[in-house]
């Protein structure tokens, strides 16, 4: 998957880089990027901004690290969210969590939320590029029909997943949303955590 991810998503990606830059440019302070992939948002941060990037996939890790090479503020580990409490060295909590095209491929998405909102400081941000299941469309059904054979080809992406549903079912809360399709559903946030009283 990771020799051929970039170039087939490619065409896509003249989309989504707005869509990326367009949330990675409200960070600050430290940050957790959660499924760096190949690093396509390395280059979108601003410079001052701490960034720690966590990746499970070994052959994605290593493109990633080296696409970290030119950024000093820039830490990748191989690593998922499920063994992040396995690390050294992290920060206890993050003023920002980027969430981009990776809970369709995490086992347990509840679990993952919850870890956000566990990482999450009080005033920090989640800034949430995902692709969402089409719901009741004929569009939607073709994904389920298709998901058991997608997901080994796409290294376990989920068709058939709400990741706005799931995210807001563990306690976060949109400050802004959007709604967009572009082949399939997308869904474009910036999400504050539920602080419980």
């Amino acid at each position: 998957m990771a020799a051929f991810y970039d170039p087939f998503m490619r065409s896509l990606e003249k989309v989504l880089i707005h869509h990326r830059r367009y949330l990675l440019q409200q960070t600050s302070g430290v940050v957790l990027e959660v499924g760096a992939g190949t690093g396509v948002n390395f280059s979108l941060y601003p410079k001052d901004v701490r960034v720690y990037a966590i990746e499970p996939s070994v052959p994605m890790y290593k493109r990633a690290l080296k696409a970290a090479q030119p950024y000093p503020n820039i830490k990748v580990f191989n690593t998922g969210i499920e063994n992040l409490k396995t690390l050294t060295g992290l920060p206890e909590q993050f003023d920002f969590i980027t969430s981009m095209l990776v809970l369709c491929t995490i086992d347990d998405p509840e679990y993952a939320a919850r870890m956000y909102h566990r990482l999450l400081n009080d005033a920090g941000r989640l800034l949430v590029l995902e692709h969402i299941h089409s719901g009741n469309t004929l569009y939607g059904k073709f994904q389920k029909l298709v998901n058991p054979v997608w997901r080994p080809f796409a290294d376990g992406c989920n068709l058939t997943r709400r990741q706005d549903l799931i995210l807001k079912q563990q306690g976060f809360i949109p400050l802004e949303e959007k709604y967009f399709t572009l082949g399939t559903d997308w869904y474009r946030a910036v999400m504050q955590k539920q602080i419980k009283k």
